[in-house]
């Protein structure tokens, strides 16, 4: 290797650290860091109604339609997976609806465990006559 090539290459390393502001090589535009602009989903209005506060009117027709047997697990399903329903009153359905749940759920726990309770004593007693 001869000299000359020594100081072309030693003389393009030192440029490169220099003070001078690094070219990107895209016509000399500056760096923009690309942002996040969320889901592609279909855009909302920040506010589409949806997020505005559930009326005393509403929360008594709720109310009402809840002493209704049947009708009001149809209708905790419907408000709580609408899209078109207020969030507050969304929400409220679907922790009604998980109440529900656990409550179904100890019942069933309650009914085998006092039921075997009941059944072994039932037995137990019919063998000392």
């Amino acid at each position: 290797m001869d000299n000359n090539n020594f100081n072309d290459m030693n003389s393009g390393f030192e440029s490169s650290f220099s003070n001078q502001p690094v070219s990107n090589n895209f016509n000399d535009q500056p760096f923009v860091a690309p942002t996040y602009n969320g889901p592609m989903d279909t855009p909302r209005n920040a506010y589409d109604g949806l997020e505005e506060p559930v009326s005393i009117g509403e929360w008594v027709i709720l109310y009402l339609i809840m002493m209704v047997p049947c009708v009001n697990i149809i209708m905790l399903f419907v408000w709580a997976f609408s899209k078109n329903e207020k969030k507050s009153k969304s929400n409220y359905c679907k922790v009604q609806l998980i109440i529900m749940a656990v409550f179904i759920v100890l019942y069933i726990i309650m009914f085998v465990v006092f039921g075997a309770a009941m059944f072994t004593g039932l037995t137990s007693a019919g063998s000392y006559y």
